[in-house]
């Protein structure tokens, strides 16, 4: 083992000391918030995997794609840890949008594929779509679609002419 494979193993053995010392000081004092922060080891996670892309010699974009996601879980996890998680209920197109932005920093890392930024974009733009419908509520749907008339209406006079 070289002397940086071995401090790669003593970084990742302190961590867990430190994070197992948290957990048990937040269980023997009954505070219950330290185990809340669990995505913050997620976050973590994601960091290490867009290092390890960030040293490899060959592109290894699976490596930032699993990353980046892991970072972006992590905050909605986080966001609902601290709120509750029934929110969970009308954002869960989030994870369809960030699969968006993976593709969508995957074709600015790279450069070359537009595939990538054309599946973004769709993904992206069909979580905002979902985002929209159910946090509206049903209520109120008919404005989306008096809203989609109105920019057809608009759109497609200026295209006639």
């Amino acid at each position: 083992m070289n002397g940086l494979e071995k401090a790669t193993y003593q970084r990742i053995a302190i961590l867990l000391f430190i994070v197992g010392g948290l957990f048990a000081v937040d269980t023997f004092l009954q505070l219950s918030f330290i185990y809340k922060l669990w995505p913050l080891l997620m976050t973590i996670l994601g960091i290490g995997f867009i290092g390890i892309y960030s040293k490899q010699k060959v592109s290894g974009m699976l490596y930032w794609a699993v990353g980046e996601y892991f970072l972006c879980f992590s905050v909605l996890a986080l966001y609902c840890n601290l709120t509750s998680w029934r929110n969970m209920a009308s954002l869960w197109p989030l994870f369809i949008g960030f699969l968006g932005v993976v593709f969508v920093t995957g074709f600015f890392i790279e450069r070359q594929r537009r595939f990538f930024l054309l599946i973004g974009l769709l993904f992206i733009s069909l979580s905002i779509c979902l985002l929209l419908v159910f946090s509206i509520g049903t209520q109120y749907w008919w404005g989306i679609f008096i809203l989609v008339g109105i920019s057809i209406l608009f759109t497609g006079g200026k295209n006639a002419q």
